[in-house]
This record gives structure tokens, C-alpha cells and sequence, in this order.
């Protein structure tokens, strides 16, 4: 997918410099935190760019895993909620059956735009 060479960079850019695990407000409910429904987004890419050029296409997943390490590095709740999301968003992805082509470059085009999105929305939230 040629678009994945130029989504790539400014993405993972913007998903690896949000907010620190510190950051994580206290008591934050589940997917209303934005690194969870990043990790979804995350876990949607991952299936499209998988299926579309096969197994050895780990992109996303990595860099799902670097997330999990900046922001859950140990064992809890709120990585296993990271994992779920991730989990989901692929599940979900699996379920549409996004056609490779045109059609899977649409998608990753809105899951990118929707990752930027949440990554600023995290750059914001810590900012202020």
C-alpha cells in the first residue's frame, strides 16, 4: 500500500509523543480516555495493512507495542483495557472486510485522520 509509506511516519509520530502514563487522568473510564480509543484505531490499521500485505506486515502492531510500553509498561487493568481496544479495532476491521485497493486505502486515510486527531487531542489535554 503506497499510502502507508507517507501515513507511517507523521502517525506513529503523533502516537508515540502523547501523553505520558503518568498523564492518565485518575479514575478515567474506560474508552472516554484517548490513548484507549487509539489503541483502537491502532488495532484497525493493523488488520487493513495485515490482510492487505500479509503476515509480515507488523507496522501497527509494534507500534502498538511501543505504546503499551510508554504508557502501560506493567501488568493491569489499564493495559489489559489497551489490549482489548486494540483487540477490538482489529476484530472490527475483520468483520467489514475492507477490500485491498481503493477501498483500503480510503480506510486507512479516515483511521489515520482519526489517529491524528486523538493524538492532538492527547498533545492538547497536556499541554494545558
Amino acid at each position: 500500500m503506497r499510502l502507508m509509506r507517507y501515513l507511517t511516519p507523521a502517525l506513529c509520530a503523533a502516537v508515540l509523543t502523547g501523553a505520558p502514563s503518568s498523564a492518565q487522568p485518575a479514575g478515567s473510564g474506560g474508552d472516554s480516555y484517548p490513548v484507549e480509543a487509539l489503541a483502537g484505531v491502532l488495532g484497525e490499521l493493523h488488520y487493513v495493512y495485515f490482510a492487505c500485505e500479509g503476515r509480515q506486515a507488523q507496522l501497527w502492531r509494534e507500534t502498538m507495542l511501543e505504546l503499551l510500553e510508554n504508557e502501560a509498561p506493567t501488568r493491569g487493568g489499564y493495559r489489559d483495557r489497551l489490549i482489548n481496544s486494540f483487540n477490538g479495532g482489529f476484530q472490527a476491521q475483520q468483520r467489514n472486510r475492507t477490500r485491498c485497493g481503493a477501498e483500503a486505502e480510503m480506510q486507512e486515510r479516515r483511521l489515520a485522520a482519526r489517529g491524528r486527531s486523538l493524538s492532538e487531542e492527547l498533545r492538547l489535554e497536556y499541554l494545558e
